[in-house]
């Protein structure tokens, strides 16, 4: 390497991926919303996105919490090919095509990983189906977001939509 840059504040910069999630790091994860027909999708899921931790308020929720579709991306991969595979092993379902709508970065309090989290929506080629991880199926628009979204608040994911789609 001809050129070495020193890090001065704190910028990203990153070594190879762990295998383990530790205090103070870092991690990309995506938050896929799905659309159909002008309609986003939200997934009951009684047991949460595999892998992931449930949300405190999920013992309130025995029937399970609303998810879009979120995981991590994998080393090298493309934005699109993180995108089709989170969608495909979570929803069961193709997406016909995909944009980046936002990216927020914050650092979590509970263990002080900086989050860096692309949203973004996908047009699905259909509706995902009941399965064994999804036990409700729910299509809404902006004026009509449900209640019980395990990582949004109703009014947040709201004004989110209307300024980001």
């Amino acid at each position: 390497m001809d050129y070495s840059y020193n890090w001065k504040n704190k910028e990203a910069n990153f070594g190879p991926p762990l295998k383990i999630q530790v205090s103070g790091g870092t991690h990309v994860t995506f938050e896929i919303i799905l659309k159909k027909e002008g309609k986003y999708i939200a997934l009951r899921r009684p047991n949460g996105i595999p892998e992931h931790e449930l949300p405190s308020q999920a013992k309130d929720y025995p029937q399970g919490l609303l998810y879009f579709c979120h995981n991590l991306i994998r080393y090298g991969e493309s934005i699109e090919d993180c995108t089709k595979r989170i969608v495909k092993q979570q929803a069961e379902v193709k997406i016909i095509k995909l944009r980046v709508v936002y990216i927020y970065s914050e650092v979590q309090v509970k263990d002080n990983q900086w989050t860096i989290n692309p949203c973004v929506t996908a047009e699905v080629e259909k509706v995902p189906s009941i399965n064994s991880h999804i036990t409700e199926v729910v299509l809404f628009d902006k004026n009509n977001v449900p209640e019980d979204f395990a990582w949004w608040k109703k009014e947040e994911l709201r004004e989110f939509l209307e300024k980001f789609d």
